[in-house]
């Protein structure tokens, strides 16, 4: 589970910004919020299970997503790619200074209930520190720190890094090397962020969708997938994924002209769906190609299906920006009570959600520490905060009202549209 990230330096983000999943010491309007909505960790600390990022267009709400999503291919993929660094970290671009200053990532999270912190510095494509701290015990001890390539281990805790120093580049993590020599540590911590944090890409949630068609080939998970869209009322009898003939795939056949048009978006996933006559008696059933039949909302959810069902089932984390774009509000709302409800989120899953939807921005939904925002400041830095940090907001307040006349900020401050006509 997550328990915050933090990020200094990239792009739109100047200063430290923190996304805390700790549950704020407050008591909501609706005391089964404060019930519901929480992970419970310990006696003294719980987690929620939902969090919403609200800001106006252009004010760093993908930034912050695209940074965790940064960190975690770094983690994952720059072993085998050493110029990962320099192409996906990108400093503040509006200050000179910044470009000669580290990009820092922090991700503090539990696995196998062993609270983790674990971050890196990165400069030029260089790892300029890196440091991974736990608590073994309930005193957090390091694990290791690094400077440059000056690399202090605490051989009781992590052993596995003993005689590995000198195999350590300047643009390698010392994770990864320790992962890379089978170490214990390393690679539960690896594997369990590879596979407990899920990212949308944005619009397309391409990646989403390649998760999708594979959970679909087993049965179980497929009819957790198809009743999920019938609860959303999508009208789907069956979803598969079709064979082609090798006529089909021909470079004449018109299956290989349509896969040439539409490129990475052709697939072979169809949808089945009842034919009726103008008295509505059914008349039989018929098979769509998806891509081509189905509408981009029924696309966005087809593709989200997997991940959340797959996020509830294990107890993951999900994140998800441009989370409303192509979704109904009232369905959107019924996402988040899924992770909200006690019921249907019994393993931990954890769902954080880049909206406009102010719809969302209910006190009967979301706790006050649920709702972040990011906005501009004067030198054009990304700053977040919570709702939770304003002092003398009712538990009763209309959040949707209030944050829609600009009480909260993070609104877009509108020139007059006329002018640009007269």
């Amino acid at each position: 589970m997550i328990i915050e990230f933090s990020v200094k330096n990239y792009r739109s983000i100047k200063d430290l910004q923190t996304l805390s999943m700790v549950a704020a010491p407050i008591k909501s309007k609706y005391p089964e919020l404060d019930a519901n909505n929480i992970i419970p960790v310990s006696d003294k600390f719980s987690l929620l299970k939902s969090v919403a990022i609200y800001g106006a267009n252009g004010s760093g709400k993908s930034n912050l997503v695209r940074a965790l999503r940064t960190m975690l291919i770094l983690i994952n993929e720059s072993f085998k790619n050493e110029s990962l660094g320099i192409i996906l970290v990108e400093p503040f671009f509006l200050n000179l200074q910044s470009f000669k200053e580290p990009t820092f990532f922090q991700l503090i999270f539990i696995c196998d209930e062993v609270r983790y912190r674990y971050g890196f510095e990165m400069l030029n494509g260089e790892i300029k520190s890196e440091w991974l701290f736990g608590t073994p015990d309930k005193k957090e001890v390091y694990f290791f720190t690094r400077a440059d390539s000056n690399i202090q281990i605490n051989e009781k805790q992590f052993s596995e890094g003993k005689g590995l120093l000198d195999k350590t580049s300047k643009s390698n993590l010392f994770l990864n090397i320790t992962k890379a020599f089978n170490g214990k540590i390393s690679n539960l911590i690896t594997n369990y962020l590879s596979k407990t944090i899920s990212i949308s890409g944005g619009i397309s949630d391409n990646e989403f969708r390649e998760r999708t068609k594979l959970l679909i080939k087993n049965e179980l998970l497929k009819n957790q997938i198809i009743a999920l869209m019938n609860h959303a009322d999508f009208g789907i009898q069956d979803i598969f994924e079709r064979s082609f003939k090798p006529e089909d795939l021909d470079e004449n056949s018109y299956t290989s002209k349509l896969k040439n048009i539409y490129g990475e978006n052709f697939d072979s996933i169809s949808t089945k769906r009842i034919i009726y006559n103008q008295e509505g008696k059914v008349l039989f059933e018929n098979n769509w190609t998806m891509y081509f039949n189905e509408s981009e909302g029924t696309l966005k959810f087809f593709n989200y299906s997997g991940v959340v069902i797959d996020a509830l089932n294990n107890g993951t984390a999900l994140i998800l920006d441009e989370f409303d774009a192509r979704l109904h509000p009232m369905l959107t709302k019924k996402l988040v009570e899924m992770f909200n409800s006690p019921t249907i989120n019994r393993n931990g899953a954890q769902l954080v959600f880049v909206t406009y939807d102010t719809n969302l921005l209910d006190n009967s939904l979301l706790r006050r520490d649920q709702i972040y925002f990011t906005e501009k400041n004067k030198m054009q830095e990304t700053v977040l905060y919570s709702l939770a940090d304003f002092k003398g907001v009712r538990n009763d307040a209309s959040y949707e009202k209030d944050y829609i006349n600009g009480k909260y900020g993070a609104i877009p401050f509108l020139g007059d549209f006329e002018k640009l006509f007269q």
